[in-house]
């Protein structure tokens, strides 16, 4: 018996594992802006003090009233950055220095 019983537990430890790292990865709003025409998205790691273009994912969506489709885009979000518009990288620089950020 105390081998079935062994079995059992570590059933159950394994199930426990899951959900915790299930509820790891729940995705969460943080904000939204909108798109300036010209503006590109950048991000800058504050650990790395990197600063590249934010990766974007881009989706279609049918539009119910048009019946056409149109493109959602979402930035995939990477911890320890920050993310702005800017017209290009230099103005990227001047507007972290502007919010307090050091290079």
């Amino acid at each position: 018996m105390n081998f079935f019983e062994q079995g059992k537990k570590d059933l159950t430890q394994e199930t426990e594992m899951e959900i915790l790292q299930k509820q790891k990865h729940k995705q969460v709003f943080i904000g939204s802006t909108k798109k300036v025409p010209g503006h590109t998205m950048f991000s800058f790691n504050t650990v790395t003090k990197e600063i590249k273009i934010a990766p974007v994912k881009r989706e279609a969506v049918i539009d119910y009233r048009t019946r056409t489709p149109r493109y959602k885009e979402s930035i995939i979000i990477e911890k320890n950055c920050i993310y702005f518009q800017a017209l290009n990288k230099k103005n990227f620089i001047k507007k972290l220095k502007r919010y307090g950020y050091t290079l």
